[in-house]
């Protein structure tokens, strides 16, 4: 029993290290926006934003592939993406890993 309540425990504390704010952007929004960065307007400041909140930390601390991974996904979650998939890659091989925007 004792063992149980470690493992959940153990889960429980996982699944808070690695929890990282949802991104609330339109994400076709953030994909027009960072395929003109650095010559972003200030209409971009939010998308922008939600982009690089989009982190994902674990137990030894930042983990910056999990992090350009979960923020492709964000991108690709625009309509538009499939047929911008060029933009996308160079995206997020740019900014993808990034704790904040340069």
């Amino acid at each position: 029993m004792k063992r149980l309540f470690i493992a959940i425990g153990a889960a429980m504390i996982g699944g808070a290290v690695s929890y990282s704010p949802a991104a609330h952007a339109e994400p076709c929004a953030a994909l027009l926006c960072m395929a003109g960065m650095p010559a972003t307007g200030a209409g971009c400041s939010g998308p922008v934003g939600e982009f690089f909140s989009i982190q994902v930390w674990g137990f030894w601390g930042y983990e910056p592939g999990a992090t350009a991974a979960r923020r492709a996904a964000f991108l690709n979650s625009c309509s538009g993406a499939a047929a911008n998939e060029a933009v996308v890659q160079r995206i997020i091989g740019t900014y993808g890993t990034l704790l904040a925007a340069p």
